[in-house]
């Protein structure tokens, strides 16, 4: 047990506390503004404020904790560091020379993403703006880092304290952006796909295309056996697009029988969750009735989500998640960059800073995205490994959850490298 200090109680202040001591460190913890009763404490017990005070562990206290709104604020830190960078640091001789508390508020709540305009033609807040990146730590769960060497720090001034290191865990999941080629996917779209094929002298395509329709199984994109068979061994969890046609969303229509049989069979083995449509970026009401849609399928209430393409708006996709009962989020990763959104690789509850409250929004931040490496990254093979390697690595050293992310198209016959690189993901989070 260890007993804080601060001078004013906030949302921001319980939130950050909670995350750190209970959701990363693992110990149980005391909050107070009462300062005699703190000063006669015989506990291991630190203080955070703006006035030092007769405590073993100090910390001087930026004013981001105790505000309300959001400001321009973009906090800098010495280029050159040792394992992490140390944000909004001061020059007080206090405990740890940076503001850890602001910090990890600051990285977790996203309160970047809310003041910086730079997107891309997606809408989407783009990973070579954010801070992380421009430290060149997006590859680091830095917060983490962080918390653990205040851990070590702490545990040198009071070795009574017993931190309980997190299990690691892996979850791999795979979005069905495209549940088929083109089985179910009806007669107007595989009418005009035919000859656009002919025309285009794909000839093979053509037949692929007839087989696909006459018999579902030998559609290309139907990977889900081979999916299944390689996963045996860890938690696997699929992402439906059940949204309406457009240029970003082309499923079957969510009333085809092919389709419905498809997820119902998933869903008796494996967890299924919603992947709201491109779209509901704008359309936040659209999340409900896709969300329905998927439920009404499978007669079960659906609880996770992740955006396809990633575009999640802040802050109100979270609160129509909050809103229809979902509770897991998987969307936090940068488009075009493998790595830690967040600075953490653990999962923690939402703080909804407009509103100044902590939400019953889990926020799991997934680490690598085959098409990540593949699209944006141009990497082969060798260089994938390397890349989840090291930021699996990453994820263990603190207890972590690695989350990767794949799509069933990557497991066509002629993926044969992004097959290999699945399978040497599952390899290395058992090792």
């Amino acid at each position: 047990m260890i007993l804080i200090y601060t001078h004013k109680l906030t949302n921001r202040f319980k939130y950050v506390t909670d995350l750190i001591f209970n959701s990363v460190l693992n110990i149980p913890f005391e909050i107070t503004d009462e300062r005699e009763a703190f000063l006669l404490a015989q506990k291991p017990k630190l203080a955070y404020t703006t006035e030092e005070i007769a405590s073993p562990v100090f910390i001087y206290s930026e004013n981001l904790l105790f505000e309300t709104g959001i400001k321009q604020i973009i906090p800098q830190a010495e280029k050159e560091y040792s394992n992490y960078p140390k944000f909004f640091a001061n020059s007080k001789s206090d405990f740890l020379g940076y503001d850890l508390f602001a910090m990890v508020f600051y990285f977790a709540t996203r309160y970047e993403e809310y003041i910086k305009t730079e997107i891309d033609k997606h809408q989407r807040f783009k990973a070579e703006n954010s801070i992380a990146y421009s430290y060149n730590c997006l590859q680091i769960p830095f917060l983490n880092e962080a918390i653990l060497d205040f851990s070590e720090k702490l545990k040198q001034k009071f070795p009574e304290l017993n931190f309980k290191k997190r299990d690691f865990n892996f979850t791999s999941t795979i979005d069905i952006d495209n549940a088929f080629a083109y089985a179910n996917k009806g007669f107007k779209r595989n009418v005009g796909g035919f000859f656009k094929d002919l025309f285009s002298l794909k000839i093979k395509q053509s037949f692929t295309r007839i087989s696909s329709i006459i018999n579902q199984e030998k559609d290309p994109y139907n990977t889900y056996k081979l999916i299944n068979e390689l996963s045996k061994q860890v938690q696997l969890n699929y992402f439906v697009l059940i949204g309406d046609y457009s240029d970003y969303d082309k499923n079957p229509h969510f009333k085809n029988k092919g389709f419905k049989e498809l997820l119902i069979k998933l869903s008796n083995s494996y967890n299924l969750g919603l992947h709201p449509s491109y779209y509901c970026y704008k359309k936040e009401q659209s999340i409900k009735l896709e969300q329905q849609r998927l439920q009404n399928i499978l007669n079960k209430n659906i609880t996770s989500a992740r955006c396809h393409f990633l575009r999640v708006n802040l802050p109100t996709t979270y609160r129509e998640f909050i809103k229809n009962g979902i509770t897991d989020d998987f969307t936090m990763i940068y488009a075009s960059q493998c790595g830690f959104r967040t600075g953490l690789c653990i999962p923690f509850k939402w703080y909804d800073i407009e509103h100044e409250e902590v939400t019953n929004l889990t926020i799991h931040t997934s680490i690598v995205m085959e098409g990540i490496l593949r699209d944006y990254n141009g990497l082969n093979l060798q260089d994938s490994k390397i890349l989840v390697e090291k930021l699996m690595h990453e994820v263990k050293k603190h207890g972590g959850e690695f989350i990767s992310i794949f799509h069933n198209d990557s497991f066509t016959a002629q993926n044969t490298d992004w097959i290999e690189l699945y399978k040497h993901i599952l390899k290395t989070s058992l090792s």
